[in-house]
C-alpha cells in the first residue's frame, strides 16, 4: 500500500508529525485529492464523511481545510494542504484557484530539481565512464611489436563507453611471439574490469615458458570462481609464433576460429581446436594444435562483433563476407586491412552504431 508522508508542516501538532505516513485511500480526504489529481474542499469540518480525516481534523481543532495534488508531467507526486483552526467557510473559488496553481508551481519546481539531479547524475556517469574507457584503451597495445618474418596490426572498438574485448601482444625474446583475443560476456565495467584481470594473468604467465593449451588451463583455474561469481564467461583464442620455425601453436577457449588465407588462394582455413569458454567448468583440457606459415600467408582474429554486425534488414555480416573481403585486401599492410574491413562493416550496417565491440588482429607472414 503506497502512503503519503509529511515533509513539512506549520501550525499542526508533533502528533501529526509523529503520525505523518497516510495510506493512499479513497477514505481520507488528502487520499482522495491524490488518487483523482483533483482540489478537495471541507469549509466546514462539522459535515466530514470520512471517519479517519475527522479523527485527525478533530484532534488538531481545524475548522476549515483544502487538499492540492503536486504533478508532475500530468500524474500526482504529493498533496499540498491549507487548513484554518478558526473561521469556516474561508476556501473561496477565488482562493481555491490560486491555492490550485500554487500546488501547480511546487510541480514544475519539484520536477526541475529532479531533472537537474538526474542530469548531475549524468554528466558524473559520463565521466567516470570516460575514465574508465581511457584506463581500458591504455591496457591494449600502443602499436604493434616488430618480430622477424611477420607484420602486425591490431584494434578494439568498444561498443559503448568500455567493453569486455581484449587482445595483446606479448614478445617471447627476440624470435617469438604470443597473440591472444578475447570476448567477455557484456558490455560494461564488471566485463571490463574482468579483462583488466585476465590481462594481469596473461602478462604474468607469458613470462613463464608454457604453451597456448597449458596457459588457457591456468586462466580458467584462476578465473572460475570470478566467472562464476559474476555470472559471466570468455572466449579466448591464444596463439604463440616462432619466426624461426615459422610455426604456430595455438589453443582456443570456444572463440570464432581465427581465418587463415595461404598465398595464392582464395579459399579461408579455420584455426579450430577443442575446448570450452572459459568460467563453464573447472578442470579443462584445451587442445593444442600447430601450423607453419608461409610467406604471403595472412591470418586474421576477430570478435564476433563483426561477424553478428547486422544491416537495417536483419541480415548478418558473417564469415562468408568476412573471407571475401579478407581474399579482396590480402595484398594491403595489415592496418590497411582493419581499416577497410572497419569501413565495410560499418557500410554494411548503414552507419548504425555497432551494438557489440569489435576486436581485429591481423597477422602477415612476409
Amino acid at each position: 500500500m503506497k502512503t503519503l508522508t509529511v515533509q513539512s508542516q506549520k501550525g499542526m501538532s508533533s502528533d501529526h508529525l509523529n503520525e505523518s505516513d497516510r495510506e493512499l485511500s479513497m477514505g481520507t480526504y488528502s487520499g482522495e485529492a491524490f488518487l483523482t489529481n483533483s482540489t478537495v474542499v471541507v469549509n466546514d469540518t462539522d459535515s466530514m464523511d470520512k471517519p479517519a480525516s475527522a479523527l485527525v481534523v478533530r484532534r488538531e481543532g481545524i475548522r476549515s481545510f483544502a487538499h492540492a495534488p503536486i504533478t508532475v508531467e500530468g500524474k500526482p507526486v504529493g498533496i499540498l494542504s491549507a487548513f484554518s483552526k478558526s473561521m469556516k467557510g474561508i476556501f473561496t473559488d477565488e482562493f481555491v484557484e490560486l491555492f490550485t496553481n500554487l500546488a501547480g508551481q511546487i510541480g514544475i519546481a519539484l520536477r526541475n530539481a529532479l531533472q537537474a539531479e538526474k542530469l548531475i547524475q549524468a554528466k558524473e556517469h559520463e565521466k567516470e565512464m570516460q575514465i574508465a574507457r581511457t584506463i581500458q584503451m591504455g591496457l591494449l597495445p600502443t602499436r604493434a611489436p616488430e618480430v622477424a618474418g611477420i607484420s602486425l596490426a591490431g584494434t578494439c572498438v568498444p561498443a559503448r563507453e568500455v567493453g569486455g574485448d581484449y587482445y595483446d601482444f606479448l614478445v617471447r625474446g627476440a624470435r617469438g611471439l604470443d597473440l591472444v583475443i578475447a570476448d567477455v560476456s557484456g558490455h560494461n565495467v564488471g566485463a571490463a574490469l574482468l579483462m583488466a584481470e585476465v590481462r594481469t594473468i596473461i602478462q604474468a604467465e607469458a613470462k613463464i615458458v608454457r604453451g597456448p593449451g597449458e596457459i588457457l588451463c591456468v586462466l580458467n583455474d584462476f578465473l572460475y570462481e570470478d566467472l562464476t561469481r559474476a555470472e559471466l564467461f570468455i572466449t579466448m583464442f591464444y596463439l604463440n609464433y616462432d619466426a624461426g620455425t615459422r610455426l604456430l601453436s595455438f589453443a582456443s577457449a570456444g572463440h570464432n576460429p581465427p581465418i587463415l588465407r595461404r598465398s595464392g588462394s582464395r579459399a579461408c582455413e579455420y584455426l579450430d581446436a577443442e575446448g570450452l569458454i572459459l568460467g563453464i567448468k573447472r578442470n579443462v583440457t584445451f587442445e593444442e594444435k600447430q601450423v607453419r606459415l608461409e610467406p604471403g600467408d595472412l591470418l586474421l582474429l576477430y570478435t564476433d562483433g563483426i561477424t553478428e554486425a547486422a544491416n537495417p534488414a536483419g541480415e548478418l555480416f558473417g564469415e562468408d563476407r568476412l573471407c571475401s573481403l579478407i581474399a579482396e585486401y590480402h595484398a594491403l599492410h595489415p592496418q590497411q586491412i582493419i581499416d577497410n574491413l572497419l569501413a565495410q562493416v560499418r557500410s554494411f550496417a548503414a552507419n548504425q552504431n555497432l551494438t557489440d565491440d569489435v576486436s581485429l588482429v591481423v597477422l602477415k607472414a612476409l
